[in-house]
């Protein structure tokens, strides 16, 4: 059996440097595209939120409006015209 020469194993870990690189390299691009992820999920929910606070004050002005409408003495006397006075 012939031992392996200084050159060969120099090519070995040359080629293991090169597949630890690669293997190093496709782990950090999962990790990025994991975080980006999560990233953009979190501003997906936050922009829900958002929207959902928007949505619910935008009624709750709309409500107002309307009771506010209620007290016009204008409304009030015209509203009198077509009730019985009993």
């Amino acid at each position: 059996m012939r031992s392996m020469g200084h050159g060969c194993v120099m090519f070995l870990l040359g080629r293991l440097k090169l597949y630890a690189i690669g293997a190093a390299a496709f782990v950090l691009a999962l990790l990025g595209i994991y975080w980006s992820g999560r990233r953009d999920g979190a501003a997906a929910v936050k922009a829900d939120i958002n929207e959902n606070r928007l949505d619910t004050v935008r009624q709750a002005k709309e409500i107002e409006d309307e009771i506010k409408s209620l007290d016009d003495p204008a409304f009030i006397d015209r509203a009198g015209q077509w009730v019985r006075k009993d």
